[in-house]
Formats: C-alpha cells, sequence, structure tokens
C-alpha cells in the first residue's frame, strides 16, 4: 500500500509539473505579421539554412596539389616535434600546441615524452585515399615504424593542425 501511495504521489507531481493535470487552455497566440509573401512551394516552407534537397549540398572538394603539399610538410613537422624523448614534459608540450587542435592539444596533454617510441622521421610522408581540403589523414615513416597523422583546418587557407598521431594499423 505504501509503495502504490508512494508512486501516486511521484505521478502526481510529475503530472503537475509537465501541466498534464488540471492544464487550462493554452491562449491563442496570433501568427506574426510580416511583409514577406507567403512561400508557395514546398521547398520555400524548410528550415531556413536546410538545403531544398540533395542536389543542392555541395561535396567538400579534394584537396589540391599545394595543400596536399603543406599536409605532408605538417605531418613531417609533427611527428618530429612528437618524438623528442629527452624533452621535458612542458618544454615538449609547449613544442607541440603550435601544431594541434584544441582536442589534439587535449589528448596529449599530460604526455610523457620519454614514452613516446618515434625518435626521428625516416622518409617522406604520403597523404591516404579520401583527402579533403579540411581533414586529411598522412601517413609518415619513422624509426619506430609507420605513423598516420590526422590532420585538419578550418577551411582553405587556414593553416593544417594535427587531431592525432597514432601508429598506423596494418
Amino acid at each position: 500500500m505504501t509503495r502504490a501511495l508512494v508512486a501516486w504521489v511521484y505521478l502526481t507531481a510529475a503530472l503537475i509539473l509537465t501541466g498534464c493535470a488540471g492544464a487550462t487552455a493554452s491562449p491563442t497566440v496570433a501568427p506574426p505579421t510580416s511583409s514577406t509573401s507567403t512561400p508557395s512551394t514546398p521547398s520555400e516552407t524548410a528550415v531556413l539554412g536546410a538545403p531544398a534537397d540533395d542536389a543542392s549540398v555541395l561535396p567538400v572538394p579534394e584537396a589540391g596539389t599545394d595543400s596536399r603539399a603543406d599536409a605532408i610538410t605538417t605531418a613531417e613537422k609533427v611527428v618530429t616535434t612528437f618524438g623528442q624523448p629527452t624533452l621535458d614534459a612542458t618544454t615538449w608540450m609547449n613544442n607541440m600546441y603550435p601544431l594541434l587542435t584544441q582536442t589534439g592539444a587535449a589528448a596529449y596533454e599530460g604526455t610523457d615524452p620519454a614514452q613516446v617510441p618515434v625518435h626521428q622521421v625516416t622518409g617522406a610522408g604520403t597523404i591516404l585515399d579520401g583527402s579533403t581540403e579540411v581533414a586529411l589523414i598522412v601517413q609518415v615513416p619513422t624509426d619506430a615504424g609507420l605513423y598516420t597523422v590526422s590532420l585538419s583546418r578550418l577551411g582553405a587557407s587556414a593553416p593544417w593542425l594535427a587531431d592525432r598521431i597514432r601508429p598506423a594499423q596494418g
């Protein structure tokens, strides 16, 4: 009997708080008046800013030659900076910050550089399939094997920054 009473109290409180119990009719609100015309087609009634159909969504372009070269240079610099095990943690992180996105900086905060197995880049980086003007992955050969660097940027003219540095799969 007590459980039923407690359940009834909770249910009643929930109904009152959500306005379902003892609710009165809501006042009628008139639509705002506007000097603009009423939409005449379904696409005009869609959410503002939303594309009317898939044909109007433009794909992100593939990274161009200059952009790809900049990405490879950035990835190699990231891995070179990453692989400095003799630095103290503060100096190492301060060197990494300008090369990282906010997500990357948060991910590598507190890293002990002595635990990073990479010591040097041993060859040129290559961009993996699926590159765009704003996101790509570069594979960089190191003395500890292949590493991948996920790079991103806000736009085609913004600098590439690293989100993640990790051993290559496979």
